[in-house]
């Protein structure tokens, strides 16, 4: 079995709190022909000492000159990358000990996917508790069409063939939802293998999703929408969904910021009875909360 360098991007600020757990999960792989492209993106805390503190040829620190964003940052550790794959760690994820030899096994099988992704588990560190990423399985092929839908793929599971960013590159303008745009662009030329395995944990922390994330991913996710080439099939046929979403987030960003107006008309006229459901609960969670207290304080 041919062993093919897999190249390891690891983008850090400050991880230093889950940083050796994740290093500990990379040197712990049974496949052992890897590099790890280390990019420390102005850190001032002990992340660079701590990685430093490896001793192993394959562990390659690099320093941002200025702090940038995630995505130019993935674009600087691109360029760094020696392997025929590369693959993606955040600081605070890790992975058992056979994800790499797996993916490689299935590699040395195939010449027809351009990426592969699985499933995880995500680790809610406030509970400490381990739940499926998705309970149903995932689709594999030419999945723009399931994409467009819902998106499925953790960028922390995926692994691509190198050949993939001689097309494209992530979007430096984006802070949240570079990793959809990126998984989008390859899926338009690229078959992706999904696996139905949990060999990758990813933590979700109690502050992952905050307001001011929640209106930044319905302003980046606006921006997308109308930077997109209807005349592609998928998109014609997706069109009037993800103008939905795009409504559903709107409407979403307005709730949350406790601007209501008459936003029940907005909810009403939504097509998708789930999104109308969800939408409706909460608009209208303040008023049973109020007359909750009412009644019973």
């Amino acid at each position: 079995m041919k062993k093919k360098l897999i190249s390891i991007i690891i983008n850090c600020y400050n991880g230093e709190k889950f940083l050796k757990k994740n290093l500990k999960s990379v040197l712990k792989q049974n496949y052992k022909n890897f590099e790890v492209i280390f990019i420390d993106n102005c850190s001032t805390d002990r992340s660079a000492k701590i990685f430093k503190e490896i001793n192993d040829k394959r562990f390659k620190y690099f320093k941002t000159k200025k702090k940038v964003k995630l995505y130019e940052g993935r674009n600087f550790a691109l360029k760094k990358c020696n392997g025929q794959f590369i693959t993606f760690l955040d600081t605070d994820d890790w992975w058992k000990k056979n994800f790499l030899s797996s993916r490689n096994k299935f590699y040395n099988s195939t010449k027809e996917y351009g990426f592969c992704f699985s499933n995880c588990y995500h680790y809610y560190e406030n509970k400490n508790k381990f739940k499926p990423f998705s309970k149903k399985n995932l689709p594999s092929g030419f999945i723009l069409d399931d994409l467009l839908k819902y998106y499925f793929v953790k960028m922390g599971t995926i692994i691509i063939k190198r050949k993939l960013i001689s097309y494209l590159r992530f979007n430096p303008d984006y802070n949240i939802i570079g990793d959809y745009d990126f998984i989008i662009k390859a899926s338009q030329k690229f078959k992706g293998m999904a696996f139905q395995d949990y060999l990758v944990n990813i933590r979700i922390h109690h502050n992952n999703f905050t307001q001011n994330n929640r209106n930044m991913f319905y302003k980046e996710f606006e921006k997308w929408y109308q930077s997109q080439n209807f005349d592609n099939v998928y998109f014609q046929k997706n069109r009037s969904f993800l103008k939905e979403k795009l409504e559903y987030l709107r409407i979403v960003d307005l709730l949350f910021r406790n601007k209501r107006f008459n936003l029940i008309y907005d909810i009403l006229k939504m097509r998708n009875f789930n999104n109308k459901l969800r939408l409706l609960f909460i608009y209208l969670m303040p008023i049973f909360i109020i007359n909750f207290k009412l009644k019973y304080f």
